[in-house]
């Protein structure tokens, strides 16, 4: 827009031999009264588009946009070029070739005209302003000087014949607007000073150009009556009602209806006075407050309500945000509310949801004060300009921009005034402090807002332990929203707390039906939502809508990915359905933004898709999340590793998602590759069920003609898993399966670690095959120049002949693993050979440095995204701490694993039977029964805590037993 000058001017006109740029009427420049040659419409269009940005820079894409009004050719930047020279030359033509610009300037940013320039329409838009606030202040006189010298410039359509180019109709829009208010603001300044009879003609013009106007009718008819003409006065009057009706289906706001009777009574208010100094708000007549009183209490926003408190005694603009149904106005009312007892002018409510022309909100704020003389802002601001009161604009979301500028208005003039605001979306006024409301948190607050609504319409419902965890699994599919829930809780007259958890799948059928006083956006959940839905653009409303293919959160990466847009569109976009409280932020986390839809919200976008788009957006998805764990598989094992499983952590309810819509849509393929990347992460991170049960379901959807790779890849995911269950015999045949599937050129480090799989599990059912199968291994490691393919091998051959006796080969081989695995960054197989190695000193009887080495093994695998090896070291410094005779900390240690095996799903012993049975016997030897028990016990109550605290204690125990072992510290 234009008003709210970002550029300043001097009051003086440039002298005879200024330059000057105008674009009312047309673009063109003009020196001394001459016209410059600009060139054609694309020259115009680089000039006009640096009129718009008011003094900002515009990038040469910007500048290329309107040039050729979003369609530009291969060499624009290059004929861009040649448009800002011309333009320089006929704006600057006496600056030098390396001179300093004063007109059309370079920055890093892009390109600008220096804020000095001469440009009519920023002086246009000054002018208004000060007119605008001369009369707002009282000074009619000065408001008419400025007025006219604005309306004197106005030649026509802004930018003439560009007027239609995308890049200027904000502008020419605005600029527009900012003329037919100065035309009015004229006419009030000279009715303020008399000139009734000479505005007549101008006000029949405004009113015939702009019917639907209000104030345009209310001046003419002024300006009838102090002319003596009351019978025009009313027909004026009368037509206008004729209009409003006729094209708006509305009756006159209460600003004409209001002038109607006092033209009637000849009210003697309607004749010419001289400007009053400005009133306080009267209150004969009326109650302190209009504020309603609930019927039902506020459920568990005690401390939103004495934060909310806090803010208003800081802050003059308060304004609550949040999404639909999350209790904005309840909260607000409450806060409003004044302490019982006190004196008070207010405060005064102004409900705002009806109100569907922005132009008449000035006169609506103004009923509801009781300032019926109030006809606009300006006027409004004038009488609050002593006033103390708190003013409560409820639902401002869809006449925000008009709030914003009655505040603009207001505020800086009204230091007794006081605004809480709810929205859906911010104000944008300097000086708002946001207060974001979210919904309902924890179980305790949301279930009781349900009983209690239930009872209400069910009175004699006592809820059971069942219903009540019913109770709970609603209010948290319902997202904590307190409309949601109310309307749930609605339901128990007729439905039971089961049958109402059931009927969530269709949620929006049956969340209807609130209090028939409620408005109707709190008779239905899919009415409140479609409020802030509906008035999106089709763009935004489709991105909105393409959000609900997420689960868990995404960023702004994965939206662009997934609707294949630009990144600066989807930054956009998001912002502003993040302003708009449709989608949440997380600010705590680190990294991109992350975004989140409530579940509810969710469910929304998904119902407003076609199935077509629908099926679309979920295959997107899929694509995505495929392309996601595609790159992070080709990670695992390197030194990038932390990060790709920290991205693929996060991602978790995305992955699992693409798995189920995958299989429900028949998409074998992606599963069968999604199984296959995600097979590292769920061996790591101990989500052994989880794998397997993925791995296997893609398996089985799998037919004849599925990718051969597809599915080798699939049965490599599940074979480590099933070893890791204890199952060998199934992860051998899984391991076979997989690398018949698998191509060593295009997959040289599966093939390679799949071979050393396959020998290490020949160790324990085939031991004469076993050696061959590493070397194998091994040289086709070295022949692939696989790193942590050669490492897996070298630790297999290891532990070949660690059970077979040879425990000097052993840990040459295993040091020779360690080596490999540094160089290749496989931090999972140096980690690996080195448990391996600590269970071979303990073979020895090297007690120290199998104690040593394992504290090392355990501290590397805590720093590693990795809880399986992790596990498995614990266990066996557990045995070492046994074998040390610190049997205490190593039963501690066995119980931690325990517990926190137990959660994920993963036992050490199954895995590593005979070295974890070593190990409890190590720990059992060093202790008593009864003692070995409490240690035991500790350890799993205090899962993670036991192994720091151990751990931390180890450096003592460790020189303990190296001189023990007769070694020094």
């Amino acid at each position: 827009m234009i008003h709210g000058g970002e550029v300043a001017h001097t009051d003086e006109e440039p002298g005879p031999a200024a330059l000057r740029i105008e674009v009312l009427g047309g673009v063109r420049a003009t020196r001394g009264g001459s016209e410059l040659k600009l060139g054609g419409p694309r020259a115009r269009s680089v000039l006009a588009a640096l009129v718009v940005a008011r003094g900002r820079p515009t990038s040469e894409d910007g500048l290329i946009e309107a040039a050729w009004d979003g369609d530009p050719p291969p060499a624009a930047r290059q004929s861009l070029h040649t448009y800002v020279a011309r333009l320089r030359g006929e704006l600057e033509p006496g600056r030098s070739a390396r001179g300093e610009a004063t007109v059309l300037t370079r920055t890093p940013a892009g390109y600008a005209l220096a804020p000095a320039v001469a440009v009519d329409a920023w002086r246009f838009g000054e002018l208004v302003a000060r007119g605008a606030e001369a009369l707002r202040s009282g000074r009619p006189h000065e408001a008419v000087a400025a007025l006219d010298e604005a309306l004197s410039s106005w030649a026509g359509t802004p930018y003439g014949d560009l007027s239609d180019r995308a890049f200027v109709q904000a502008d020419v829009a605005g600029l527009t607007e900012l003329h037919t208010a100065a035309r009015e603001d004229r006419a009030a300044a000279g009715l303020a000073v008399g000139e009734d009879a000479a505005l007549l003609p101008g006000l029949e013009s405004l009113t015939a150009e702009h019917p639907l106007r209000e104030r345009g009718w209310e001046l003419r008819a002024r300006a009838l009556y102090r002319c003596g003409r009351q019978a025009d006065a009313l027909a004026a009057l009368r037509a206008a009602r004729t209009v409003l009706l006729d094209e708006l289906g509305v009756d006159p706001g209460p600003s004409l209806q209001q002038l109607e009777r006092a033209v009637l009574d000849q009210d003697p208010s309607l004749a010419h006075a001289e400007p009053a100094p400005a009133a306080s708000v009267p209150a004969a007549q009326r109650p302190p407050s209009n504020l309603p009183v609930p019927l039902t209490p506020l459920v568990g926003r005690e401390a939103e309500l004495d934060a909310l408190r806090a803010e208003l005694g800081r802050n003059r603009l308060v304004t609550v945000v949040g999404p639909g149904g999350v209790g904005k106005t309840r909260l607000a009312i409450d806060a409003a509310r004044p302490d019982p007892g006190a004196e008070q002018n207010g405060p005064w409510l102004v409900e705002l949801a009806g109100l569907t022309e922005p132009s008449l909100l000035a006169v609506t704020v103004a009923e509801a004060l009781g300032v019926v003389t109030a006809q606009n802002a300006e006027m409004l601001a004038a009488i609050l300009r002593e006033a103390s009161v708190l003013v409560v604009l409820d639902n401002c979301e869809h006449v925000a921009g008009a709030v914003a500028d009655l505040l603009t208005a207001v505020l800086p003039h009204c230091p007794g005034v006081r605004v809480l605001a709810t929205s859906r979306e911010p104000l944008d006024v300097p000086g708002e402090q946001l207060f974001e409301l979210g919904p309902l948190t924890g179980t305790s607050d949301p279930a009781q807002l349900f009983v209690d609504r239930a009872r209400a319409v069910a009175p004699r419902w006592a809820p059971t332990d069942d219903e009540l965890a019913h109770v709970t699994a609603i209010c948290r599919e319902l997202d904590g929203l307190p409309l949601a829930i109310e309307l749930a809780a609605a339901r128990s007259r007729s439905m039971s707390v089961s049958e109402i958890a059931a009927g969530l799948d269709d949620r929006f059928a049956l969340l209807v039906g609130g209090p028939r006083t409620a408005p109707d956006r709190h008779r239905s959940l899919e009415a409140s939502l479609s409020l802030s839905v509906d008035e999106l653009d089709p763009d935004r409303r489709r991105l909105f809508a393409l959000l609900s293919a997420f689960a868990g959160g995404f960023d702004a990466a994965a939206v662009t990915a997934v609707s294949g847009g630009s990144p600066v569109a989807t930054a956009d976009g998001l912002a502003v359905l993040v302003a708009k409280s449709l989608v949440t932020v997380d600010l705590t986390a680190s990294g991109p933004r992350r975004h989140l839809l409530l579940e509810t919200l969710r469910s929304y976008g998904a119902r407003i898709q076609t199935n077509a788009e629908r099926a679309d957006t979920r295959a997107r998805h899929r694509t995505w999340v495929r392309d996601l764990v595609t790159e992070a598989d080709r990670n695992w094992l390197g030194p990038d590793a932390v990060t790709w499983f920290g991205r693929v952590r996060t991602e978790q309810a995305n992955v699992r998602l693409a798995f189920e819509t995958a299989l429900a849509d028949g998409d074998t393929d992606t599963a069968l590759r999604l199984s296959g990347a995600m097979g590292w992460y769920w061996y790591r991170t101990g989500r052994i069920a989880e794998g397997i049960g993925w791995a296997s379901a893609a398996l089985a959807a799998a037919g004849p003609d599925a990718d051969p790779e597809a599915v080798g890849l699939a049965h490599f995911a599940a074979g480590p898993l099933q070893y890791l269950a204890g199952d060998g015999e199934d992860a051998a045949a899984s391991i076979a399966a997989g690398l018949a599937g698998m191509d060593a050129t295009r997959e040289p480090t599966k093939v390679t670690r799949g071979l050393a799989f396959q020998a290490n599990l020949a160790g324990a059912h085939d031991p004469a095959a076993a050696p061959a199968l590493a070397q194998r291994a091994l040289e086709t490691a070295r022949s692939l120049g696989d790193g942590p393919g050669e490492a897996e091998s070298l630790m297999t051959l290891g532990i070949i002949a660690r059970l077979g006796g040879a425990s000097d080969t052993a840990i040459e081989l295993l040091d020779a693993s360690i080596a490999v695995a540094r160089v290749a960054g496989h931090g999972f197989a140096e980690g690996s050979s080195a448990w391996i190695r600590v269970k071979t000193r303990l073979d020895r009887g090297e007690v120290a440095q199998a104690l040593g080495e394992a504290t090392a093994v355990v501290r590397a695998f805590g720093a590693q995204p990795d809880v399986t090896s992790w596990l498995v070291a614990v266990h066996v410094l557990g045995g070492a701490l046994g074998a040390a005779g610190k049997g205490e900390a190593g039963a501690r240690l066995l119980g931690a694993v325990s517990a926190i095996g137990g959660d994920v799903g993963f036992r050490p012993e199954q895995m590593d039977p005979a070295d974890s049975e070593r190990n409890v016997r190590l720990v059992r030897a060093a202790l008593s029964a009864e003692r070995y028990a409490t240690a035991f016990s500790a350890g799993v109550a205090g899962g993670r805590d036991t192994v720091a605290e151990v751990l931390a204690g180890l450096g003592a125990d460790l020189q303990v037993v190296e001189r023990s072992e007769g070694r020094t510290a």
